[in-house]
């Protein structure tokens, strides 16, 4: 369901938020019995307001920390129609600075945040009550709620039995809520009843406890020894094949959840394939229908932005974590009919102005100090990174949260299943390494492996040129239209990328000419600013192949048929955005915690998407995404 243009909360609701917090606050001064029972505890705020609930909750999760006892992550999930801005939320002593600075652009959508050095995971849904309530998909252990959702959101219904079978959806087994504000009760508290939850008034609130007479589905029950416990379904124990974005992602989110981890690669170090890239652009998609695309990347950009902060940052000073800049992408439409498209979408949403804003063709080339190939869009916060230090830093990290063995120089031949362990073998039959879950991240070569050989994948060849930094316009931003131009690093341009139907390891002269046709189409008089070098074989660049699935989407989770195998594949062209938010989603599956996305979009990945006949030929696509 797409989504629509956000509205921000009004100076009504504000001060009815205000006018509640000393209520909502005394109800929170027990610490919450999930905090006590549960390894990893889920709330469910859907009165959120200016966050005295939240911090309140966070303040109790610190408090048993500290005596070492209790949850040691905690899940916080908030839905709220009309977000408020960063400057109005609850002035808390202790945490209010770290929200505020994480505090998400005004987006639609689903927004993950991690809080408290990774500990406390905030997912944030900006959209309608009921409409985002339908999509989520999490195991819940507490919900707060308001008896009347339609002081806060005029456009909420009371609430009734449909909606609170939604809430008893995601309840896990003996799940708690506190209802607040003493209008409307007696409704809530029927239609509570009908789907399970009975209990009393507490502390100006309204305890019910989640104790239903009949049976639930087997994915909401917890095991007989551990009745509260929500555990993985695996040990915590992966082998991870390929060591490039999607493969390093899935360590670093996994051994911070406490895995260990086995890294299996045929390189001699990491990103030495697809993910080896000199260069490559991190942006969103935008589209005016704000298609699963344009859902996919919006999402994916945001927490990418912020992991790379939480990693180190980017830069190009000696000693930064992660070579790149942030300097801002331009994205021309690739013909006059996208361009017009572009521009329409913007007046449409009228995009927060960090997020994207539109240039006309004048303000483009005055910005670029040279005639272009028209108007398009501008998104500030967006740049280009090197893959292989993005690879590196990931691999760092996850090496210093948990055990991670590296097996480079180690091609998989094979995956056997003896007993309830995954033994990947090379040629010569010998084992590298097993465990009881495999990650398949290793792009087009998954596919040599039996067990992935049906993935609708297609390897897609690519060539970038590189050109003498020295010669080159000093360009204040990246490009982006039918290819892409990144700024210099390390005395070099980097420019493409070819889609090419053949597959060919050399470079080759047609594919440069192609990639400076492309730099001529952004840039018609670019060949009056610098000499254009003649397209032949050696001139400089790298090859590598895209690994493309026919919807042009990842395939994240579950591989079809297959007792712990899972997928993190086909990121195509868009690894440096895909790689962080679809580990997390990744590992959010098989630690059971909240999901990042929303059910539909989650669908949109799963691997089984494309049915029995999935291993039908795709067709190579012939011009970039």
């Amino acid at each position: 369901m797409p989504a629509r243009p956000l509205q921000l909360a009004f100076p009504e609701l504000l001060a009815a938020w205000r006018a509640e917090a000393d209520t909502v606050v005394q109800a929170l001064q027990p610490v919450p019995d999930c905090l006590h029972e549960q390894h990893s505890a889920t709330v469910l705020d859907l009165h959120f307001g200016l966050g005295h609930a939240f911090f309140a909750t966070w303040h109790a999760f610190a408090r048993q920390r500290a005596l070492g006892q209790g949850a040691a992550r905690l899940h916080y999930i908030a839905i709220l129609p009309h977000p408020p801005q960063a400057e109005a939320l609850h002035a808390d002593l202790t945490y209010a600075q770290a929200l505020r600075t994480a505090w998400p652009l005004p987006l639609p959508g689903t927004h993950r945040l991690l809080l408290d050095e990774g500990r406390l995971t905030l997912t944030l849904v900006w959209g309608a009550l009921e409409e985002e309530l339908a999509r989520l998909e999490a195991p819940v252990d507490l919900f707060y709620l308001h008896a009347d959702p339609s002081r806060f959101d005029p456009a909420a219904s009371p609430w009734h039995a449909h909606a609170c079978k939604r809430l008893a959806r995601l309840a896990w087994t003996g799940a708690r809520a506190l209802v607040f504000g003493a209008a409307g009760q007696a409704a809530l508290v029927a239609a509570m009843r009908q789907v399970g939850f009975h209990g009393q008034a507490r502390d100006g609130a309204l305890a019910l406890r989640y104790a239903p007479a009949w049976a639930r589905p087997a994915t909401h029950v917890a095991r007989i020894d551990t009745p509260l416990r929500r555990d993985p379904v695996h040990e915590r124990h992966a082998l991870v094949i390929g060591a490039g974005l999607a493969g390093t992602a899935a360590a670093e989110r996994l051994t911070a959840r406490g895995w260990c981890i086995d890294l299996i690669d045929a390189g001699a170090q990491v990103a030495t394939r697809a993910s080896g890239n000199h260069g490559g652009l991190f942006m969103p998609a935008l589209a005016r229908d704000d298609s699963p695309l344009a859902r996919l990347t919006r999402a994916a950009f945001l927490f990418a932005s912020q992991r790379l902060d939480d990693l180190g940052g980017v830069g190009l000073e000696e000693g930064t974590a992660i070579r790149g800049e942030r300097c801002g992408i331009l994205q021309f439409g690739r013909d006059a009919k996208q361009a017009v498209s572009f521009e329409q979408g913007a007046q449409q949403w009228q995009y927060p102005p960090r997020y994207a804003r539109w240039m006309s063709a004048e303000q483009t080339a005055a910005a670029l100090g040279m005639p272009t190939m028209g108007g398009g869009y501008f998104f500030p916060e967006a740049g280009w990174l090197n893959p292989p230090s993005v690879c590196r830093r990931l691999l760092a990290v996850a090496q210093a949260q948990a055990e991670v063995r590296t097996h480079f120089g180690r091609a998989v031949a094979r995956l056997v299943r003896v007993d309830d362990q995954w033994q990947a073998r090379d040629a010569d039959d010998v084992l590298i390494a097993q465990a009881p879950l495999v990650i398949m991240a290793a792009g087009a070569q998954a596919r040599a492996l039996q067990q992935a050989a049906g993935l609708p994948l297609a390897a897609v060849r690519g060539q970038v040129t590189h050109l003498a930094a020295a010669d080159f316009p000093d360009l204040p931003y990246a490009l982006c239209g039918d290819g892409y131009l990144t700024r210099p690093y390390a005395g070099q341009v980097c420019m493409g990328a070819s889609y090419d139907r053949f597959d060919d390891p050399a470079l080759r002269a047609d594919s440069h000419a192609g990639n400076l046709a492309r730099l001529q189409h952004m840039l018609p008089q670019i060949a009056a600013h610098l000499p254009l070098p003649q397209a032949d074989a050696h001139l400089a660049g790298r090859v590598g192949q895209r690994c493309i699935a026919p919807d042009r989407l990842p395939l994240v989770g579950a591989l079809p048929g297959q007792d712990g195998l899972y997928g993190l594949l086909g990121y195509a062209s868009r690894g440096l955005i895909w790689a962080p938010l679809m580990a997390e989603l990744l590992a959010a599956m098989l630690e059971r915690e909240p999901l990042p996305l929303p059910r539909e979009l989650v669908a949109a990945l799963d691997p089984a998407r494309f049915g029995a006949d999935s291993a039908r030929a795709i067709n190579v696509p012939s011009d970039p995404e």
